[in-house]
């Protein structure tokens, strides 16, 4: 089955490597007919353009030839790394579904409980909708949890009361709420219309991945970005582990990844380029690696450890 895999994925990086190279060859052969083809220096401008188009094409074609292969063989890479773990996943209003798809089913491959998927809606993170989160989460908050007093922000309130329901505890393995602790608080955000998922679906859970989009946080987008990175951090408190994965934009200074990266204390684990194949396999390979507490940073960003964990530096 693998080898059908290898052969379906090097057959469609061909066809795109073939089509980068027709761009190539077509802008040529066109470009004399191109405005500005008596005069020379409309030609060099020109040919000059279909230079840029025809390398970044490649450039592009190239970068899918790369992914299709490590998509090939991502299960030999991924295969047991988090074998009988339950692993829960969260994703923002904003995160492509195609990266939350494929990060629940790079999560099956790995041999993970299914913990479930959470969305949290476009709200959670809004100013709009912060007085409400804090009051919903110390509302319904499970028995014996706590709420920071000196962290009063609605990223740390929520991450803190979602921990404490939805989570194993690190000592005995064992949840840290009641079932029907948990169900309050995830249908109090859900009647609030924070969050959304599916009924039935959602167990407590070892190890936390957070599925974002590609914000970069600057202006309006940065108080998503800064509570996105307090939740993560506060879950961290309860978690056996917590990985944040996002594109590459959410790698800049004011991005939830970038924040993150700038905490040498979050103890949370970062990736990148969720929407490319090796991002996916890095996310995993995260995962297992906070079960071994250890952090990391990974993707394509200049302050990352490495492309993934077990990779060398790019």
């Amino acid at each position: 089955m693998a080898k059908n895999k290898r052969r379906s994925g090097a057959g469609v990086a061909g066809l795109a490597f073939g089509v980068a190279l027709g761009v190539l060859f077509g802008t040529y052969v066109l470009a004399p007919n191109l405005p500005g083809g008596p005069n020379e220096e409309g030609n060099n401008a020109v040919r000059e353009l279909a230079t840029a188009k025809s390398d970044a094409a490649i450039a592009d074609a190239q970068a899918g030839a790369a992914d299709s292969y490590i998509e090939a063989t991502a299960n030999e890479t991924v295969t047991d790394a988090l074998k009988d773990r339950p692993v829960l996943i969260f994703h923002t209003a904003d995160a492509a579904q195609e990266d939350v798809d494929a990060i629940a089913a790079m999560r099956g491959k790995a041999g993970a409980k299914d913990a479930g998927i959470i969305k949290l809606e476009e709200k959670f993170f809004s100013k709009d909708g912060a007085d409400t989160l804090k009051s919903v989460a110390a509302h319904t908050l499970p028995a014996g949890a706590k709420l920071s007093t000196t962290q009063l922000d609605p990223g740390t309130h929520a991450g803190e009361a979602l921990g404490a329901a939805l989570l194993l505890n690190k000592d005995d393995g064992k949840p840290l709420a009641e079932t029907d602790e948990r169900a309050l608080l995830l249908g109090a955000l859900r009647d609030s219309e924070y969050i959304s998922y599916k009924d039935g679906t959602v167990l407590p859970a070892q190890v936390v991945i957070l599925v974002t989009g590609d914000s970069d946080g600057v202006g309006d987008a940065n108080f998503a970005a800064v509570h996105q990175a307090t939740f993560a951090k506060a879950l961290d408190k309860s978690a056996n582990g917590v990985v944040v994965a996002g594109r590459v934009k959410t790698a800049a200074e004011t991005g939830v990844v970038g924040i993150l990266r700038k905490d040498a204390q979050s103890g949370v684990s970062t990736v990148d380029s969720v929407d490319r194949a090796f991002g996916r396999i890095a996310t995993i390979l995260s995962a297992r690696e906070q079960l071994e507490n250890k952090q990391g940073d990974y993707g394509t960003a200049s302050d990352v450890d490495a492309v993934s964990p077990g990779k060398s530096k790019l």
